[in-house]
């Protein structure tokens, strides 16, 4: 079971729309009003109406914050989602779907496993590539596998956890998770096969 077409609704196709007509995608709106942004805009709307009702100045200074904190990650979004755009036009599918892909098997998890192991950056930068690499034919284990390792021992985090943490922490902290995502993607390669 190699095809991900399942799963693209749910997964950004950068570049998507590139050399269509003038007129442009119809289907723009309904690609960046999703039902989750919606979701998200309305409880936005709601909470501020309630702070606005308990008090004025809170919901003001709210609203600042929100959007100091969208002007300090704007630049990373966008260029998360440049470079994925970049990538996907750069490498070619079939080199990913060959060592990626669904018949890739236990060498496609351990990759994925690799890749994200090796991905620093937030969820801004690592998952937008990620979603780029499924776009492209990777399968959903190695997907599963990446994201697991990404978030359990992401190479850009490890120096950070170790000066924080201490060294001794980092280091049993690697150890007993060192296989958790292979075995993460292991479970999705038997998931995907009977749902």
């Amino acid at each position: 079971m190699t095809a991900i077409s399942h799963l693209e609704p749910g997964i950004p196709h950068f570049g998507h729309g590139v050399g269509n007509k003038k007129g442009g995608d119809p289907a723009l709106a309904s690609k960046v009003f999703d039902s989750t942004t919606l979701g998200f805009l309305i409880a936005a709307v709601v909470l501020f109406i309630v702070l606005w009702v308990k008090d004025p100045s809170l919901a003001i200074s709210s609203c600042k914050s929100g959007f100091s904190l969208f002007l300090r990650y704007a630049i990373l979004v966008i260029s998360s989602m440049l470079v994925a755009s970049f990538a996907q036009a750069l490498v070619p599918k079939e080199i990913i779907s060959s060592y990626l892909g669904g018949k890739s098997g236990f060498v496609g998890i351990l990759l994925g496993t690799l890749i994200g192991g090796l991905t620093p950056g937030s969820p801004y930068a690592a998952l937008p590539l990620f979603a780029g690499i499924l776009r492209m034919g990777a399968s959903i284990p190695t997907g599963v596998a990446m994201v697991c390792a990404w978030g359990l021992w992401s190479i850009g985090r490890i120096p950070f956890e170790a000066a924080v943490m201490g060294g001794r922490f980092t280091l049993v902290h690697i150890a007993s998770s060192f296989f958790l995502p292979v075995i993460a993607g292991l479970v999705a390669w038997f998931l995907q096969t009977i749902i």
